[in-house]
């Protein structure tokens, strides 16, 4: 499995360069199965995180900062939905049984690391040994993320630049190809 991990800090640009990456893919007719997150503010003021499914665009409420209503699954300040986390993890696995899928996951981190929320479909993905995997994740997680899951053992490409070009998007698709 080719893997890239799209390294920055918060409100850096990682989830923009993936929505760059699939546009283009979609210019060249090659799906991609996953989602993009987006922060998201209620009437209280009240952080929290929407997941945009791949492909299509619908989307759903994945987490809220101190609003216990709106999950069931408690981390640090975070209350997330067990059925929008269902509901990513199929939106990931609906690429398993095509010919060379690209997925999108944004992003792995914290909560990953300590085997909550993305970490069993993160690790069925990369045992899957099939496709391109693009994770966006924070820089202070990165090296964390490559240990843990042991992308050392596959085509591992780290992005860090966040300039998005035609060029990047070339090159992954010839090393899926190879």
């Amino acid at each position: 499995m080719n893997i890239v991990i799209v390294s920055g800090e918060r409100g850096e640009g990682k989830t923009t360069f993936l929505k760059k990456a699939v546009a283009e893919l979609h210019n060249r007719g090659i799906s991609s199965f996953g989602f993009f997150a987006g922060r998201v503010v209620d009437e209280q003021g009240r952080e929290g995180y929407q997941i945009y499914k791949l492909p299509g665009g619908q989307k759903i409420l994945l987490c809220r900062r101190d609003a216990p209503e709106t999950g069931n699954l408690h981390l640090l300040d975070f209350w997330f939905d067990k059925s929008a986390v269902s509901s990513g993890e199929k939106w990931l696995k609906a690429g398993f049984n095509r010919e060379n899928p690209f997925f999108i996951l944004d992003e792995a981190g914290k909560f990953e690391l300590d085997g909550y929320v993305w970490d069993s479909v993160l690790q069925q993905l990369i045992n899957n040994n099939k496709g391109t995997l693009i994770i966006a994740v924070r820089n202070k997680f990165t090296d964390k993320i490559i240990e843990k899951y042991k992308l050392n053992k596959h085509r591992l490409t780290v992005k860090s630049d966040l300039l998005f070009t035609v060029e990047f998007i070339d090159k992954i698709e010839r090393r899926q190809n190879d």
